[in-house]
């Protein structure tokens, strides 16, 4: 179908349509957002809603679906979390009769240039990233658009694991990746880690646009350093291009750029935040039992989301980490302050996203309300902190809670709070709209008038003046009085058992009651966007105004945590010991009814690496998340669950816990366990802990227990990390002998008549065995399997008993057990093999009957 014989409606959509090709286009018709083409399809199919037509198109009708206009947040939400973008077309105009109405995207929305508080995480940053894959390295760039803030970093181009380190870090809601062969390689891996992945092009003639954004938001030196990294010019580019057809006015926003390394944080990879559940959990990957979860006692959503980046990026310089300390200490001490300050913070709420609404000009009348209230509560929160300004932390805190006052006036004079009043400005706040708005008061009372009187003119009681939008004021008579109507009523409406009319006088009232509610619309608009102008030249100040509350926020949050949880403040050394007295895990603590069993923990330059062995559910892997975590909580700034506690100062936590594979790559459960094995062996130093757990269990026992041993060999012997080893491999207990650091502790547990007790207590020495099958047995195998496995352990034993072989005498010995019973199963197969084909041979077929050859039948089925 050409052009012309499209509708007006369908020529302005396809019009449209092409400049958002990978959008969704949710085009205004009246009360509806219509969906069309493959639009509709996508839609209809994700959201379940009804999939309709409209018209033809070269024959075909044209699918379509529709969401209601005051449903739209509703389904929008849906389809960005599904990873859409959707493109909003407004109609730009009231319509009117015989033209097409104006229309015009409004607003472009994808996973990572949100803005609106319906469709974001309130407890979790949205950043968009932007990544580009250069020849010699790769550049990382992460832009959160409400807090205007850039993070960015380049990471050597053989270090892909690192990116996905910065991944998990940030969590980005969108990645925006080249459409290259190089690129969508890596969109692949992206999509397979569970990311919102988008392929963008950003041509290279737009370059010299963003070297001038560049230097005018972040000055000359920064413009020469991210020119001469390639890989960072390219993703800042692609940034650059994207939020300019998406969000261009965040653009402006944006003054500061953070070049940092990932070293400059303790660095966590990957695997280490999956295995200790960090932020999210492994089950459903919401919050739920992550150590997150458990320290998040914040008061604002602004305040959770800091606690949640302070856990993926704990901090390196001990007297950064002991400033936050100090503050945690003062209010454990001054419990009456603290609950004062977390009671006026509940009030707050998330101005930190508000005053990102404010300066992108997408804030409703609500949000300068809350911006409001929460000026107002700055002097009684600052007549509270100024009592411990003594604390640096504190001293930022309360220099940013300061200069307010003029934007505080302005929005407690100008935005109406009044909520039976369906006004944006208050009364009193401009001369002239109180003029206009008792005009408007004095022309309803004229309509009132001007009813009462028609009544008793024309006799008809039932008279009434109504009013809609469409058709503006009417009088409305039953046909009951049709004849008492007079000459002068002109007839607009016939409806079934009614009549509308109009007439000259109500037609000049509907007039001046018209201009002057437009001329207040007019006015309100125009006094807001002034009201809107000078909080927008305090935006700056406001958003250092947001960051400090939310410091103060998780300060607080960390010490109501101190109080309930009686956790305690480590200390740190330079020896680079970990001695934890009476450590307990934080987020099973939390959950339990009864008291946690707590451990101790000694790594040292006496006792580097302990080998832990011990029965499975014995507690060896709670305990060795236990210490990873402790050890993040406490660079982190927070008091700890422990007795006391001396630290030293992390660079890295490996942990390399569980199994897992990744089928979608092609990978095994023990090429996963190898390639996390293998990044803690090339990427750990000295100063990094490393918690292993069952290395080399996913192969052959011969291969495993050499792997095992390789690797704590080299831990010991080439990185000089202090580590935690729990395995299975009683035989690495020896290496005690050889290597004096190597010292081997076990999970205590107990045997009696009913089976096997665990004591959840890590103490010195090897474990008597791992006893399995006491586990097994608590699982309920089959008592067969149970009586067997006792047999075959038993035989083991006594073979390792009397060989005098050194290493593998016990897996020797189930070689041999397994042959045996090969060969004994092959002797037996044998045996009825034979015994089946003499008989087969002995069957009379011809005389056969029916019953017989069921007879025949039972007797082969016993025989088998």
């Amino acid at each position: 179908m050409s052009s012309h014989e499209h509708t007006p409606l369908m020529h302005q959509y396809h019009e449209l349509k092409p400049r958002y090709h990978d959008a969704l286009l949710f085009f205004q018709v009246g009360d509806f957002y219509e969906l069309f083409y493959d639009d509709a399809k996508k839609a209809a199919a994700f959201l379940g809603i009804t999939l309709t037509s409209r018209g033809k198109n070269k024959g075909e009708p044209i699918p379509l679906c529709g969401v209601p206009v005051h449903a739209k947040d509703h389904y929008v939400a849906k389809l960005i979390k599904g990873g859409f973008n959707v493109a909003i077309c407004d109609q730009l105009e009231p319509p009117v009769q015989g033209k097409v109405v104006k229309r015009g995207v409004t607003h472009v929305l994808t996973p990572g240039t949100l803005t609106e508080s319906t469709l974001l995480d309130d407890k979790k940053a949205s950043y968009l990233f932007s990544f580009f894959p250069a020849q010699d390295a790769y550049g990382l760039l992460f832009g959160e658009l409400l807090t205007a803030q850039l993070f960015a970093t380049t990471i050597p181009i053989h270090a892909e694991r690192s990116i996905e380190a910065e991944l998990s870090r940030f969590f980005p809601d969108e990645i925006i990746v080249p459409e290259t062969p190089q690129g969508k390689q890596f969109m692949g891996k992206f999509k397979q880690l569970g990311y919102c992945t988008t392929p963008f092009v950003a041509h290279e003639d737009m370059q010299p646009q963003v070297d001038s954004w560049i230097e005018r938001q972040f000055g000359h030196a920064m413009a020469v350093n991210i020119k001469q990294q390639e890989a960072l010019q390219c993703a800042v580019r692609y940034f650059y291009a994207y939020v300019y057809r998406n969000q261009r006015e965040a653009l402006d926003q944006f003054s500061q750029f953070n070049v940092y390394q990932p070293d400059e944080f303790m660095i966590l990879d990957a695997a280490t935040q999956r295995n200790l559940e960090l932020v999210k959990n492994n089950q459903d990957s919401t919050t739920r039992h992550t150590l997150f979860s458990v320290l998040d006692r914040a008061q604002t959503p602004m305040g959770s989301r800091l606690l949640r980046k302070w856990i993926v990026r704990p901090l390196v310089k001990q007297k950064a980490i002991e400033q936050r300390q100090d503050v945690v200490e003062h209010f454990i001490g001054n419990s009456m302050l603290a609950r004062t300050l977390r009671e006026l913070l509940a009030t707050i709420g998330d101005i930190e996203r508000i005053v990102g609404r404010i300066a992108l000009d997408r804030a409703p009348v609500h949000d300068f309300l809350q911006l409001k209230c929460a000026l107002e509560i700055m002097p009684i929160l600052l007549s509270h902190v100024q009592s411990f300004r003594f604390l640096p932390l504190i001293q930022v805190i309360e220099q940013r809670c300061h200069g307010f006052e003029n934007v505080r006036t302005i929005l407690a004079a100008s935005i109406n709070d009044d909520a039976t009043k369906d006004w944006i400005i208050k009364q009193g706040f401009d001369e002239h709209l109180d003029h206009l708005r008792d005009l408007v008061a004095n022309s309803n009372h004229k309509l009132l008038e001007f009813e009462l009187r028609e009544q008793q003119t024309t006799g008809i009681g039932s008279l009434k003046v109504r009013y809609t939008q469409v058709y503006g004021y009417y009088i409305e008579i039953t046909h009951t009085h049709a004849h008492k109507v007079p000459s002068h009523y002109v007839r607009r409406q016939t409806l079934v058992g009614k009549e509308r009319f109009i007439t000259q006088e109500l037609q000049d009232l509907q007039e001046e009651i018209d201009s002057a509610r437009v001329t207040i619309e007019g006015r309100e608009r125009e006094l807001f966007v002034q009201v809107k102008r000078s909080v927008a030249a305090q935006i700056g100040p406001l958003r250092k105004l947001a960051y400090a509350l939310c410091n103060l926020d998780v300060l607080l949050a960390l010490a109501n945590n101190a109080e309930h949880g009686n956790y305690v403040r480590p200390t740190f050394n330079n020896e680079r010991s970990l001695i934890i007295s009476e450590g307990r895990h934080p987020v099973i603590e939390s959950l339990m009814h009864e008291q946690f069993i707590p451990n101790d923990t000694v790594l040292n330059d006496e006792q580097c690496l302990w080998i832990i062995t011990g029965p499975n559910m014995g507690g060896k892997s709670t305990y060795l998340r236990q210490v990873a975590l402790i050890a993040i909580m406490a660079q982190i700034g927070s008091f700890i669950p422990v007795r006391r506690a001396s630290m030293p100062l992390l660079d890295r936590i490996f942990t390399r816990i569980g199994a897992g594979d990744n089928l979608a790559e092609g990978k095994s459960t023990f090429l996963v366990e190898m390639e996390e094995t293998a990044t803690i062996c090339t990427e750990a130093t000295r100063n990094s802990l490393v918690i292993l757990d069952e290395v080399g269990r996913g192969t052959s026992t011969f291969d495993g227990l050499a792997i095992a041993q390789a690797v704590v060999e080299y831990i010991y012997n080439r990185i000089g990390a202090r580590c935690l080893f729990a395995t299975h491999y009683h035989e690495l207990t020896m290496l005690g002998e050889q290597y004096p650091g190597i010292v081997s502790y076990h999970a205590a547990s107990a045997k009696n008549d009913s089976g096997i007790i665990f004591l959840y207590k890590i103490i010195l020495g090897a474990a008597d065995g791992s006893f399995g099958i006491e586990v097994g047995k608590l699982a309920q195998l089959p008592s067969e399997v149970i009586a067997r496995a006792r047999h075959v352990v038993q035989t083991l034993q006594l073979s390792s008993h009397s060989s005098t072989g050194a290493g593998f005498t016990a897996q020797a010995a189930l070689v041999a057990e397994n042959a045996r019973l090969k060969q004994a199963l092959a002797l037996t197969q044998d045996a009825k093999a034979e015994q089946l084909k003499q008989r087969l041979c002995s069957v009379d077929y011809d005389n056969l009957s029916p019953k017989k050859a069921l007879d025949l039948l039972w007797e082969l089925k016993e025989l088998l």
